[in-house]
């Protein structure tokens, strides 16, 4: 367990790591646009307004990535404990529930080979017609 649980810390670091670092990529990104539009008069109060919504945006996505990002933590913790317990409770060797031992298969008879076998195992031999 402690192995899956390592795995689940390492690929929700690497997620909310990754989210945080594209998000400052995608602010800079369009930072050098926006700071040019910035410089025609005209337009420079929209721009700015247009920036704050892109921000925000931006930042809002990341922000739902990394709540999903833990939740999403938190449901495999609780899983990872529930299997734990589960085989904490079982005895080594004993089946889990849902799985099913294989039960003892009667003594079939043997397939005859002889010509008044069933039609279906008729001509099954080989080099049989």
């Amino acid at each position: 367990m402690d192995r899956w649980r390592g795995l689940k810390d390492l690929v929700q670091d690497a997620v909310d790591h990754g989210s945080r670092a594209v998000e400052r990529l995608q602010k800079h990104a369009a930072k050098l646009p926006f700071d040019l539009l910035e410089q025609i008069p005209p337009i420079a109060a929209p721009v700015r307004g247009i920036r704050l919504v892109h921000d925000t945006m931006v930042s809002g996505v990341h922000v739902a990535i990394r709540l999903v990002n833990r939740v999403a933590g938190y449901t495999i913790d609780g899983v990872l404990f529930v299997v734990e317990q589960q085989q904490q409770k079982e005895p080594a060797g004993t089946p889990g529930e849902g799985e099913a031992s294989a039960p003892d298969a009667p003594d079939a008879p043997d397939a005859p080979d002889a010509p008044d076998a069933p039609a279906g195992r008729r001509g099954t031999e080989r080099g049989s017609p």
